[in-house]
């Protein structure tokens, strides 16, 4: 059972509320690493519009679906099915498609080619009509709950609410539309061997779906289910404000076990900052962490990293072939 954290104060102008509300997301960052959170303002409706867009769109017929197919060092697009994990020999792979976007960059910006392409255009499609829509309104309303949070969390570790904030100036931010497949001919057979990982970027606004699926590793080795909670998203620290705070707060291991008899869609913001951002222990916390883990780092080169591992995994895996 993770901690539930109501953050409608860290709206308020109260810096008491909001710093009580800081205290106790850091209390949570510090043990599991992952919360519950409600009261982060997005609306319903704007929840509701980004997820139909998105199960709209997995529904296409795959030929229009990879009309927008993510192009190689990119994070912008759609990526056609691919096994998830590993399974016994002669065991369908758990297979998932997703889509993904970032920060809007107009064509030609000079910023693109200076990043290796970690700022780029974004790939939208002409169906749904409303995707685009319906995907850009979530994506604001919840930068905003993520900028609310990177501000909690500069505030327990005793720094500036705008701290990190002014680290995402020119964010690298993505979010990442994603669809699990049910396979009901697999009800019976043993667990899927899937790979757990810690995320590599700050934090993760995750809109888990009804589905379930989430899987988080305790201290003591084992992995338990995280039930998604009625009006709450979950939250997690990544690598990132991990180092950044010295190894105080934890990024934490997990990972997805898809229900077998039923659809899984969920939709995850990756919180990254600006490509040029220093990632190392603050100033003056003392890194406790795994030294390894506190090694100072560019933010843009972890992404490049993230996104040359997935590149490696889509050409091992034998996934997303060229497009019609």
């Amino acid at each position: 059972m993770l901690p539930i954290v109501d953050i409608s104060p860290l709206a308020s102008d109260d810096p008491a509320a909001r710093r009580d509300v800081a205290r106790r997301i850091g209390a949570a960052c510090e043990s599991t690493g992952f919360l519950h959170v409600r009261g982060h303002g997005v609306a319903d409706g704007a929840i509701r519009d980004a997820e139909d867009a998105a199960q709209r769109f997995f529904a296409l017929p795959e030929a229009a679906k990879r009309r927008t197919t993510r192009p190689p060092g990119v994070l912008r697009g759609y990526i056609p099915p691919m096994p998830f994990g590993r399974n016994a020999p002669g065991a369908p792979a758990t297979t998932y498609e997703g889509y993904s976007i970032g920060v809007e960059v107009a064509p030609g910006d000079p910023e693109t080619a200076a990043s290796g392409g970690l700022y780029a255009p974004n790939l939208w499609p002409d169906e749904p009509a409303d995707f685009r829509r319906a995907i850009t309104a979530y994506w604001g309303a919840v930068d905003r709950v993520s900028r609310r949070l990177l501000g909690a969390f500069a505030l327990a570790l005793d720094r500036d609410e705008d701290l990190f904030a002014r680290m995402f100036a020119r964010q690298l931010s993505n979010l990442s539309l994603l669809h699990y497949h049910a396979r009901p001919e697999m009800a019976d057979a043993p667990p899927d061997d899937t790979v757990a990982h810690r995320d590599t970027n700050a934090i993760t606004v995750l809109r888990p779906g009804e589905a379930g699926g989430l899987q988080v590793g305790g201290a003591d080795g084992i992995y338990r289910e995280v039930r998604p909670e009625p009006g709450c998203f979950v939250v997690n620290i990544g690598n990132m404000m991990e180092r950044w705070s010295g190894g105080r707060f934890r990024s934490t291991m997990h990972r997805v076990h898809p229900p077998r008899l039923l659809e899984r869609y969920a939709i995850a913001f990756f919180a990254v900052p600006d490509h040029d951002t220093a990632v190392q222990p603050l100033p003056g916390l003392p890194a406790t962490g795994d030294p390894g883990d506190m090694a100072p780092r560019r933010a843009g080169d972890d992404l490049a990293a993230f996104i040359e591992n997935f590149d490696r995994q889509v050409r091992e895996r034998g996934s997303e072939p060229p497009g019609p």
